[in-house]
């Protein structure tokens, strides 16, 4: 700044000093020359001054506009927000200035939009059950949501990374290296381990670009362990259906041959036979029922639920006194733990269908003069049914599955305790889903299973 005024100065110096001479030279006399040269030189300074003065504060007063201007889009280019520039409608930048005020009012409103959509987008990653992850050309993690890292099993840096450091599995990173190298998206249904099982996802590896050199891999990851374990389930259900079926069937039906053969004309076989037909007989019609009261439960809607005030202890001690001839055949002893004048609201046909398959089963599982007691808790939201037994028990990798339907804990069919549908659980399943309630079950080989029935607490309307 200092030199550009000097120069400034000296050139307006020697102009002025010039045109002073030319000036001087028209007008004095050469004896008045020499004279006047000196007083020359000083008004030529003190005018040369003043010119560069007013000069420069022409330039410094037209310059502040486009200093201001300047310093406004540079401020928006980062990301700042300036404030608005104000010039008079004669000034020669007006336009310009308004110009630069509409862009940063635009540049503002996409901002906002942007922010907004890349926070509706963050909380949308952050709660969809599909894992996203992200990967740039240069195999790094970009972006990944927290279902990602649930999938993975792990912690995922949110700093830009190999994508190696969070997926170890072999089979997905052997189809994201498909994708770099075809340039293709992949899709596979692949294992992960997981706690407390492993799981089945289907990853889809897409592959996304919007010039030749710019490609970005969109890994996603969806769970499908439940479909899977639902298609599973229905083979397993058509199987088991299509065997307990049979079977008596196939008794029925061979031993009326065998009957019609020439055996009838024997009345100690003829006798054992039919007792034999009758039986399962009596099998067939208690699965056929078992099958179509699931159907009905499933069929019926909330709205068909009778909710009313019911004395807990007394329904128990009906169901009990009515199972008591099945528990006195193995020496069971049947307790009834509830406390007198226990009540909730609920629907009591469906309730006493849940109490008398779950105390007859525990008496069918129970070992020779033990016990099956009926034990109730309550909470300010829920109240819970306890059927705890002293029977044979269920292995800890089998829990899980005894609500299925048909579904056997000993699954040799030739070694089992005893004869059943083995749609019990599954009744009780529904019906206690119905009541909006939850059943789980705890258990030991050997020791004995404790089944629990939970219900919200309702109030009266």
């Amino acid at each position: 700044m200092i030199k550009r005024i000097g120069l400034e100065y000296l050139v307006t110096l020697v102009i002025n000093m010039v045109v002073f001479l030319l000036i001087a030279r028209l007008l004095i006399s050469q004896q008045m020359m020499a004279n006047a040269i000196s007083q020359l030189v000083i008004f030529n300074l003190a005018v040369s001054a003043v010119e560069v003065g007013l000069f420069n504060w022409a330039f410094w007063h037209r310059k502040q506009p486009v200093t201001a201007m300047t310093h406004k889009v540079e401020g928006m280019i980062s990301d700042e927000e300036p404030a608005h520039i104000l010039l008079r409608k004669d000034n020669d930048y007006y336009e310009l200035a308004m110009a630069i005020n509409r862009l940063q009012t635009h540049q503002q409103k996409v901002l906002r939009e942007k922010t907004q959509q890349s926070e509706e987008l963050r909380l949308l990653l952050s709660y969809l059950p599909i894992g996203v992850m992200v990967i740039d050309r240069y195999r790094k993690v970009e972006m990944a949501n927290a279902a990602m890292a649930e999938f993975l099993q792990a912690q995922i840096s949110d700093r830009r990374h190999p994508y190696t450091q969070d997926i170890h599995q072999f089979e997905l990173v052997s189809l994201i290296g498909q994708v770099f190298s075809q340039k293709a998206s992949q899709r596979k249904v692949i294992t992960l381990p997981g706690m407390p099982t492993e799981k089945r996802v289907e990853a889809s590896v897409i592959y996304t670009s919007t010039s030749e050199d710019f490609f970005q891999i969109l890994v996603l990851l969806y769970d499908v362990t439940e479909i899977y374990a639902v298609e599973k389930m229905q083979m397993d259900f058509l199987s088991n259906a299509s065997h307990e079926l049979k079977t008596p069937v196939t008794a029925i039906s061979g031993f009326a041959e065998t009957l019609q053969a020439g055996a009838k004309d024997d009345p100690g076989t003829l006798n054992q036979f039919l007792d034999i037909i009758q039986k399962e007989s009596k099998r067939l019609t208690e699965l056929i029922q078992d099958v179509l009261s699931i159907s009905r439960i499933e069929s019926q809607s909330v709205s068909q639920r009778k909710i009313a005030s019911i004395d807990l202890a007394e329904l128990v001690d009906e169901q009990l006194r009515a199972l008591q001839q099945m528990a006195s055949v193995k020496h069971i002893t049947l307790v009834n733990q509830i406390p007198a004048g226990t009540v909730q609201l609920t629907d009591e046909s469906k309730l006493v269908e849940v109490i008398k398959n779950l105390v007859s089963n525990a008496i069918k599982y129970n070992r020779e003069a033990g016990s099956v007691t009926i034990d109730y808790e309550a909470t300010a939201q829920d109240w819970t049914l306890k059927v705890q037994d002293t029977g044979i028990g269920i292995a800890q990798s089998e829990q899980a599955r005894i609500f299925e339907r048909f579904y056997r804990v000993d699954s040799s069919r030739t070694q089992q305790v005893v004869n059943g549908t083995g749609l019990g659980l599954a009744i009780v399943t529904e019906l206690v889903h119905s009541l909006q309630g939850q059943i789980s079950v705890t258990s030991q080989r050997g020791v004995g299973s404790t089944f629990s029935v939970s219900f919200p607490i309702k109030q009266v309307q």
